[in-house]
């Protein structure tokens, strides 16, 4: 009995320090909160039914991608219409890229952190009513002094700041 205690608690901190980047991944390949969500959690399930496979000389992270990329590659494929949009090559070199980009997830994920703190409170709280609360543009134009189009165009202004900053933490520490 401790030896299973033992192997779910190793597989619970491996998926937890991989679980942002598969879900990166299965985003970037779904294109849908919900879909991707759902993926992840298929995801989990086969990696813990297979979890004694599992070489562990090699990257959780990786393998955990690997799960994820068969899966996502599969719903993709069932959500073609009748008529199919696109080759399986071009579904795989968006894997790959995605694969690519979800490895530097977390970086990005703290640069974007670290450059939210360094805003100025209006731009922060605008940046939290409009993607951690979900408050609407025209909601917040109704609870500010500006426009809808002033809100949009500070929100430009912000996402413009936000990516020259993240680009600029990421390559200071070498991963861009």
């Amino acid at each position: 009995m401790a030896k299973k205690e033992l192997k779910s608690e190793l597989f619970f901190r491996l998926y937890n320090a991989a679980q942002q980047r598969t879900y990166a991944y299965l985003l970037m390949m779904v294109h849908n909160h919900t879909d991707a969500e759902d993926l992840l959690q298929e995801t989990a399930s086969i990696l813990w039914e297979r979890f004694d496979e599992y070489d562990r000389s090699k990257s959780f992270a990786a393998w955990a991608v690997g799960i994820a990329r068969n899966k996502a590659l599969d719903f993709l494929k069932t959500k073609r219409t009748s008529r199919a949009f696109f080759e399986d090559e071009f579904y795989e070199d968006i894997s790959r890229i995605a694969e690519l980009e979800s490895e530097n997830a977390e970086q990005r994920l703290k640069a974007l952190r670290g450059c939210i703190k360094k805003m100025p409170p209006p731009h922060q709280k605008l940046i939290h009513l409009r993607f951690e609360k979900g408050v609407t543009v025209k909601k917040i134009s109704h609870m500010s002094e500006y426009s809808v189009d002033a809100i949009y165009k500070r929100l430009s202004r912000i996402y413009s700041a936000l990516r020259q900053c993240i680009h600029r933490t990421l390559t200071q520490r070498g991963i861009l």
